[in-house]
């Protein structure tokens, strides 16, 4: 999946794209550019899933844990993964399960 993020604190007007690798309930793993971003800093990102025939993009919010050479580890905002804009069924989807209809 691709996101890009939007206007971390401290940083406006600020846009940078990367490569969701690694996705879980409680975080994920994003390939970019890690210039201007520090550990704890918040993010907005808005996901794109490729495969999403709506084109629908999610807005999820994270918290940066980690950083490396390569991208950032960050873990969501909320401990609830029901209050991740789609992730739930992005992940429901990846394993070739139908949407929840609750």
């Amino acid at each position: 999946m691709t996101a890009e993020i939007q206007n971390p604190p401290g940083a406006p007007g600020y846009r940078v794209s990367g490569r969701i690798r690694d996705v879980s309930l409680s975080g994920l793993y994003l390939e970019l550019p890690v210039a201007g971003l520090s550990e704890n800093s918040r993010l907005r990102l808005l996901v794109s899933p490729e495969e999403a025939a709506d084109g629908r993009a999610h807005v999820w919010h994270c918290i940066v844990m980690r950083l490396d050479e390569y991208g950032v580890g960050a873990m969501f905002e909320t401990e609830d993964p029901s209050r991740v804009d789609g992730l739930l069924d992005l992940m429901r989807e990846s394993f070739g399960l139908p949407p929840d209809s609750r």
